[in-house]
């Protein structure tokens, strides 16, 4: 029988609202899972795909916190452009975060329920979101319709994946085929030159925009495949498409640019967006042991922790030339950063400035080094995050950029053995479930009474049970 469409049908199931204090002690920092437990479970029971003629248990992308179930209007999320949000659908792409937080969850807590929900989604969206040639249809052009049972492509349909490394280990473990089938499909259709590792975002086939967060996304994922197969002519294309982005970088800097190919505002200048790619070229140094990522991942960021730092205001730039290392500032707000880094931003979403990723590989190639630059870097990102607390002058931040400050400072904290910025970690998260948890589950942004998969709830949820825990998670390939 045809199910009547998202915006009418829904059972109204409504939990009362329980404070963070009810839930975890004033004495007891960890017990963070009892908030995430009641998120899934929540979304669960009334948070699948049960519209148009087939159900199935993809997670939808907008719930209502109050109801568990998708608004009665058709909403398109705020935070991101065109229908990246997937309005009365469902986004796998984009639900990484929180798919591997379920696996993490039932490895914490032993209860299984997390880890099968999250399986069955993955199952579910490997039977009805990939092409005939063996295409994953997701990412920031695609989604799937939950009332019309269909792929909805958008924007001229074009395949792009940013800024998020798939959690490849998990869909592994489904289709090992299919998923090795996709990431050599995705490489080839992705680099429009073989021989020098010319690449764009979108798989036209030719020269566009080579961000370095899709460049670093690329590397990183045929890195993986490489160490599962020892395919030479992969760790070929790794390496050839991780140069291409290092040869485009200023002869007296080192900056790298944004993107080289497309001459326009991002060609000039070097942003955060460096330590999205050297994240991944951190990973591919580990999945490979090549050496020559782990250098050129290096050079980048340290090229950027050199020009990018204004020491009189105590902030990192949102841009700087790559002619010369000035900084430059936007003549008006967009999709780019602004005049300084910004760990809240609530511009539209992605503005090419990724502040913590940038902090987190500082962290990682501190480890790798023993360098005081990156270890200055650490201690400057954490004050930056102090200084900025709380997020947006009290009126909260969305749960991915507390997930991902509450991960560095955790993770700092550790690696430095440093107890103070592990306290503010524990500080941050409070008042990120403070002002996001509603009605037993997560607002992706405060306020709303919404979640929403693009808001990235499941950066927040890693990072909480990160905290709580006192060894680094399995990511399952997905990586901060």
């Amino acid at each position: 029988m045809k199910r009547a469409p998202a915006a009418i049908l829904c059972g109204v199931v409504l939990w009362p609202s329980v404070a963070y204090a009810q839930i975890v002690s004033a004495d007891a920092k960890g017990s963070y899972t009892n908030v995430i437990e009641s998120h899934f479970r929540k979304m669960a029971a009334t948070g699948t795909d049960v519209y148009g003629p087939v159900s199935n248990r993809m997670w939808m992308s907008v719930l209502d916190t109050r109801t568990g179930c998708p608004p009665h209007r058709p909403h398109t999320p705020k935070r991101v452009y065109r229908l990246i949000g997937a309005p009365n659908g469902t986004t796998f792409y984009w639900d990484q975060p929180l798919v591997v937080a379920a696996h993490q969850l039932s490895a914490l807590t032993g209860k299984l329920q997390y880890a099968q929900s999250a399986d069955l989604y993955a199952k579910a969206f490997l039977s009805r979101c990939v092409d005939p040639k063996g295409v994953f249809q997701w990412g920031n052009h695609m989604y799937y319709d939950a009332v019309k049972d269909q792929v909805n492509g958008f924007h001229g349909g074009h395949h792009e994946l940013r800024p998020i490394t798939p959690a490849w280990e998990l869909l592994w473990r489904h289709a090992p085929e299919e998923t090795a089938t996709y990431i050599r499909m995705m490489a080839q259709r992705h680099i429009y030159d073989p021989n020098t590792g010319g690449f764009n975002r979108h798989d036209d086939g030719k020269p566009g925009c080579a961000f370095i967060e899709s460049g670093g996304i690329l590397v990183e994922s045929v890195a993986w495949l490489w160490a599962k197969t020892k395919d030479p002519e992969l760790l070929d294309a790794a390496l050839k498409t991780a140069r291409y982005s290092y040869s485009h970088r200023g002869a007296s800097t080192g900056l790298i640019v944004n993107q080289p190919d497309n001459k326009r505002w991002d060609s000039k200048v070097s942003t955060t967006e460096i330590g999205v790619w050297a994240q991944s070229l951190l990973r591919a140094h580990k999945y490979t042991s090549n050496d020559e990522f782990a250098e050129m991942a290096r050079s980048g960021v340290s090229a950027y922790l050199k020009y990018g730092y204004d020491s009189k205001a105590q902030k990192y730039y949102g841009q700087v030339r790559v002619e010369d290392g000035t900084p430059a500032t936007p003549a008006k707000p967009g999709y780019w950063p602004r005049e300084y880094s910004d760990i809240w931003s609530t511009d539209q979403w992605p503005t090419h400035d990724y502040p913590m990723p940038l902090a987190e590989a500082c962290i990682t190639l501190y480890e790798k080094t023993g360098q005081d630059v990156f270890r200055d870097a650490i201690h400057r990102w954490a004050k930056v995050i102090s200084d900025a607390t709380p997020a947006n002058g009290g009126k909260g931040a969305y749960a991915e950029q507390y997930g991902r400050c509450i991960h560095f400072l955790a993770r700092a904290g550790r690696v430095l053995q440093d107890k103070v910025l592990v306290e503010q970690a524990h500080i941050l998260a409070g008042e990120a479930i403070e002002v996001l948890y509603d009605e037993g589950m997560f607002q992706g942004c405060p306020r709303t009474h919404l979640y929403e998969s693009v808001d990235g709830v499941g950066y927040l949820f890693l990072a909480l049970m990160y905290l709580e825990e006192s060894q680094e998670l399995d990511l399952y390939g997905f990586g901060f």
